[in-house]
C-alpha cells in the first residue's frame, strides 16, 4: 500500500524484482488504518500479515508465523527490534532501549498488539471490522492496532512468538519524532472515550505517575510557552548533535525525551484531559422542548434553543462532556475522567429527543444518557395532575437512539414513588422495566428513581435487578467511591437561564444552600403572614 506517497515510493517498488506475485496498490493519503484495511480488502489468502514500511523482514519471520497456525491460533505478533544498520544516534539507541523494556509479557495487553508486525486470519480480521480509521485521521498518530487489540483479545487465541523477528530500520527525524508526540494525543483522547477502561493504563504508558512527570513534565506542560520552547531548544539540540560525535549523547537524549514529554502532557492539557478528575457532574434533563403553556410541565420543558446555548456554555468554560461508557467505568473501575466532567441525562424518554439527538448533540459529538418509562405511551403519571398528555417513546426509537449516541436506561415501568412500594410492586418498577427493555434489544445499565426519590428497599431493588448504578437527584457532584445506587444528579429547568445556569453548574452544592435558604425565607415569610 502507498498511501498518499510523493517521494517516488510507488515507482521504487514497481523496480523490485520479486520471485512471487506482488501487487502496488496506491490511493490518496488516508492514514494507516485506512490503508491496511483496504490491503487486506484485496488480498487473496486467507491468512494477512501486516508489515509496516521501515520493517526488514527475517528470512524465518513467515515460517514462524505459520507454525503457530498449524497450532489453531486467530492471530500472531513478533518482535520488532530496531535493526543494527539504522542511523547511528541517539533516537534509534533510545527507540531500542524502549523497545527491550516494554518486552511482550503474557497475558496480552491490546497495547501488546503491534500492527508493525501483525498477523490474522481473514476471517477474523473481517468479523471484527479491521482498524478503525479515525485513529490515523486528520492528524491523529496511534492505537489503532491496540483498539484492535481490544477486539481482538476479547474473542480469539492470539499468540506472541518471539522468533519472529522484523528489525525497524530507523530513520525517523528528531523533527518528526517531537511532532508525533502532539499528534499521539488527538488518538489518545478518541481511545479513551472509546475504551474507558483502558485510559489508566494508556496513561501510565505515557508515565503519567512517574516521579519526572509529576514534579517537572505536568507543572511545565502548564506553563505558557514553556512546552514550545522546550521542544524548539530540543529539536536544535538534537540535529546539532547527530552532525558531530555527540549524535549518542545521553545528554541530549535525556533533554529530548524530555521536552518530548512536556509537550505531550502540554497537548493533552488541550483537550481537557488533564488535570483528572473524580467528581462528575451529571445534570437532569426532561423534555427538550417549549412547554411554557403547560401548567404542570412548564418548569421541566427546556426549550431546543436554550438547551443548545447551555451546552456551548459549558463547552466555553471548559467541561467536557463524558459518555455513559466512561461513566460506567468510572463507578466500576475508578477510571480517570477529563477535567470538569458533566454526563447529560434526560428523564421519562419523550419522543422529542431523537430529533434533539440528531440535530443538536450528535453536531457537538455529545454522547448522553435518557430513562425510559417502559410501561406507558403517554405521560400518564402527569396527567393526573392536570398536564397535557406527551408522546414518550416507542420500543423501536428507543433502539435507534444508539446510533445517535445516546445509551437507554430505565426510569421505572410507571413512574411511580419507588419508597411508597413494597415487595413485588418495588421488584416490577425496577425488574420489570430491566425485562421490557431487554425484550426491546436494549441492555440496561442505568436506572433513574422518579422524582429522584429512594430509600433503602428501592436501592436493593434496583441493584437485584441488574443495574450497574442508579441516579436520584442532589446538588452536588458524583465523587469516587460514592454509593452507585444513590448518585445525585443537578436538576435543569426552563428557569435555568444565564447566570443561574453558570452558577448551578460551576457551584451546585453552593447552589444548593442557597436553595434551602430561600426555602427557609419563604416559610417564614408565610408564618408571618398568617
Amino acid at each position: 500500500m502507498v498511501d498518499g506517497s510523493t517521494d517516488g515510493t510507488a515507482a521504487a517498488l514497481r523496480a523490485i524484482k520479486t520471485p512471487f506475485p506482488f501487487a502496488i496498490v496506491e490511493q490518496v493519503n488516508g492514514g494507516a488504518a485506512e490503508a491496511r484495511n483496504r490491503g487486506a480488502s484485496l488480498a487473496s489468502n486467507d491468512l494477512l500479515l501486516f508489515l509496516d514500511d521501515d520493517m526488514i523482514a527475517d528470512p524465518a519471520m513467515l515460517t514462524e508465523h505459520a507454525r503457530l497456525y498449524r497450532e489453531g491460533v486467530d492471530a500472531v505478533i513478533g518482535d520488532t527490534p530496531v535493526h543494527p544498520d539504522s542511523p547511528p544516534g541517539f533516537l534509534p539507541e533510545s527507540v531500542g532501549r524502549w523497545i527491550m523494556s516494554t518486552r511482550v509479557r503474557s497475558p496480552l495487553s491490546p497495547f501488546d498488539i503491534f500492527s508493525g508486525q501483525l498477523s490474522v486470519r481473514r476471517s477474523v480480521f473481517e468479523a471484527l471490522g479491521g482498524f478503525d480509521t479515525t485513529l490515523t485521521r486528520a492528524g491523529a498518530f496511534a492505537n489503532e492496532d491496540a483498539d484492535f487489540g481490544v477486539r481482538l483479545l476479547a474473542r480469539h487465541v492470539v499468540r506472541h512468538n518471539p522468533a519472529a523477528l522484523s528489525r525497524q530500520l530507523y530513520v525517523v527525524t528528531p523533527r518528526e519524532y517531537m511532532n508525533r508526540a502532539r499528534r499521539a494525543v488527538t488518538a489518545d483522547v478518541h481511545f479513551m472515550r472509546k475504551h474507558p477502561q483502558l485510559a489508566g493504563e494508556l496513561l501510565e504508558r505515557k508515565g503519567y505517575s512517574r516521579p519526572l512527570s509529576r514534579l517537572l513534565y505536568r507543572p511545565l506542560a502548564r506553563i505558557p510557552g514553556v512546552p514550545a520552547l522546550l521542544s524548539q531548544t530540543a529539536i536544535a539540540a538534537a540535529e546539532f548533535a547527530l552532525k558531530t560525535r555527540f549524535r549518542s549523547s545521553r545528554a541530549v537524549a535525556r533533554l529530548f525525551s524530555g521536552a518530548r514529554a512536556v509537550a505531550y502532557w502540554s497537548a493533552l492539557r488541550k483537550t481537557g484531559w488533564l488535570p483528572l478528575s473524580s467528581r462528575p457532574l451529571v445534570l437532569c434533563y426532561h423534555a427538550i422542548e417549549d412547554q411554557s403553556e403547560d401548567p404542570v410541565l412548564a418548569p421541566y420543558g427546556v426549550p431546543p434553543e436554550l438547551f443548545a446555548a447551555q451546552l456551548d456554555s459549558l463547552t466555553k468554560r471548559a467541561f467536557n462532556f463524558v459518555s455513559p461508557n466512561q461513566l460506567a467505568a468510572f463507578l466500576q473501575d475508578d477510571v480517570p475522567l477529563p477535567r470538569r466532567p458533566v454526563l447529560l441525562t434526560f428523564d421519562d424518554g419523550y419522543a422529542s429527543l431523537p430529533d434533539i439527538a440528531r440535530t443538536v448533540l450528535r453536531t457537538r459529538k455529545i454522547e448522553a444518557l435518557v430513562f425510559a418509562v417502559t410501561a406507558f405511551s403517554t405521560n400518564e403519571w402527569d396527567q393526573t395532575y392536570g398536564a397535557g398528555a406527551k408522546a414518550l417513546l416507542t420500543a423501536e426509537e428507543r433502539r435507534a437512539l444508539s446510533a445517535l449516541g445516546v445509551e437507554v436506561g430505565s426510569h421505572s415501568r410507571t413512574h411511580r414513588e419507588m419508597p411508597l412500594l413494597t415487595g413485588d410492586e418495588l421488584s416490577d418498577e425496577a425488574s420489570g422495566s430491566w425485562r421490557d427493555l431487554r425484550a426491546g434489544g436494549i441492555e440496561p445499565r442505568f436506572f433513574a428513581y422518579p422524582y429522584g426519590a429512594l430509600n433503602h428497599s428501592a436501592k436493593e431493588a434496583v441493584a437485584d435487578a441488574g443495574y450497574c448504578a442508579a441516579f436520584g437527584t442532589g446538588h452536588r457532584r458524583a465523587r469516587r467511591g460514592a454509593d452507585r445506587f444513590a448518585l445525585p444528579r443537578v436538576m435543569i429547568y426552563s428557569t435555568d437561564r444565564g447566570w443561574r445556569f453558570r452558577v448551578k453548574t460551576a457551584a451546585p452544592a453552593i447552589w444548593g444552600s442557597l436553595e434551602r435558604v430561600r426555602g427557609a425565607i419563604a416559610t417564614a415569610a408565610k408564618r408571618i403572614a398568617t
